[in-house]
């Protein structure tokens, strides 16, 4: 009896973490929009006389993310 709890033990133990894993595959230049609010972010930021500064702020929940279409905001 000791046996069958033994290969059952093992197989629920291998078999569980089979389904705890997700990929979702965004094509490159997609926006997304985001799920939870993202707390202190980096981010680069146009100051008025378009120096670009760095800077932390939230990005709240339901903003979309996109690429930098091109313009390198980099210093």
């Amino acid at each position: 009896m000791k046996r069958p709890a033994f290969i059952l033990g093992w197989v629920l133990l291998l078999a569980a973490p089979a389904g705890c894993v997700r990929t979702v595959y965004v094509p490159h230049g997609a926006p997304v929009r985001l799920r939870e609010t993202v707390r202190n972010a980096k981010v680069w930021v146009k100051e008025a006389d378009g120096r670009v500064v760095g800077g932390r702020m939230d990005l709240p929940e339901g903003w979309y993310a996109l690429p930098v279409d091109g313009e390198d905001l980099h210093p």
